[in-house]
């Protein structure tokens, strides 16, 4: 036991016992940060330390950083791996995560690396293709009606299990900060990262804050899902209406809005929102360039080049391309 930790709620007060996981606080259900000294984990799945590929594009020198090379297939087992050892290490027997996606993919593998059962509720529509990859890595699958009721099932069985909660639980961003020491001797000017519940966005500016870099962090959001939006004026938006392409980017809204917000100001940022149509687009030119990347990761590209075009100085800025596309070649192949 760690002895060295507490979780608390900036909202409304709530302080927790000290060395006690709480997903959310109990008692507005807002999102909880850490007090005191943060448990330290190693990689166990080789997770981390991905490349960064240096790229000239249109005469600018920028790096691409290959998260979809992590064990799983994305950037999430960076947060799945030190949040599950923390579980292990508070001696929970079972993992929970209300995710068919890369997220419930990482936690049903590093679960059962760590011996811990998974569970996975997903709605009844999600692929099959998905379900088996969740069966064969022995996660327990419980369907629901829908994406909301799926979290409510979620929520309750935190009450056993630990809760992943990647868009809410502080230990998934601590575990995404290990990103900014890989990155530290690009020395990057900009970052650029497909963002629905900000887990990484805000993992890689908390981290890059942390060794003294002050980079400008550009959060990119698929035009039906940019939740942002509300608060704050994209400094690019496509003209379309659709971006169900880019299924990484499907939160409505994430409990973690505001600290993004707050990242975006801060470091003299900027939204950027895309459709389908410029997706596509992205997705062509990576895989051309050899990256097979899913269609998230294409947005990193499109960004990229929608900020040069509006004289951007991007040398030295880094892509986060954070999903792998072999998971999903039925659906790329159609775009391809």
């Amino acid at each position: 036991m760690f002895k060295m930790w507490k979780l608390f709620c900036k909202k409304c007060g709530f302080e927790g016992e000290e060395d006690k996981y709480y997903p959310f606080c109990p008692v507005c259900k807002s999102s909880l940060y850490i007090k005191g000294e943060k448990p330290k984990f190693n990689s166990i799945l080789g997770e981390g330390n991905t490349p960064s590929v240096k790229e000239n594009i249109n005469g600018y020198e920028v790096y691409f950083k290959m998260e979809y090379l992590n064990p799983t297939g994305s950037f999430k087992d960076r947060g799945v791996s030190y949040s599950l050892q923390l579980a292990s290490s508070l001696k929970y027997k079972c993992a929970v995560e209300d995710s068919s996606g890369n997220t419930g993919i990482s936690t049903a593998a590093y679960s059962s690396r760590l011996g811990l059962k998974s569970k996975i509720v997903i709605p009844k529509t999600a692929p099959q293709g998905k379900k088996a990859l969740l069966k064969s890595l022995n996660a327990e699958i419980i369907e629901s009606n829908t994406r909301d009721e799926a979290s409510l099932i979620a929520e309750d069985l935190s009450r056993s299990c630990f809760y992943v909660s990647h868009a809410r639980n502080p230990f998934f961003i601590e575990g995404m900060k290990s990103i900014a020491k890989e990155i530290e001797k690009i020395k990057p000017r900009g970052v650029i990262i497909p963002s629905s519940s900000f887990s990484l966005f805000l993992g890689t500016y908390y981290g890059l804050k942390e060794i003294g870099i002050n980079a400008k962090m550009f959060a990119v959001q698929g035009i039906e899902t940019a939740s942002l939006k509300e608060f704050i004026d994209p400094i690019y938006e496509s003209k379309g209406k659709e971006s169900k392409l880019a299924d990484g980017l499907a939160l409505k809204k994430s409990p973690r809005g505001e600290d993004a917000i707050k990242a975006l100001k801060e470091s003299n940022g900027g939204l950027i929102v895309l459709d389908d149509d410029e997706i596509k687009l992205g997705l062509k030119k990576l895989w051309q360039m050899g990256y097979m990347v899913e269609p998230t990761s294409a947005t990193s590209y499109i960004a990229l080049i929608r900020l040069i075009e509006l004289n951007y100085d991007v040398n030295d800025y880094v892509l986060m391309l954070t999903g792998n596309g072999l998971k999903f070649y039925d659906l790329i192949e159609k775009i391809l």
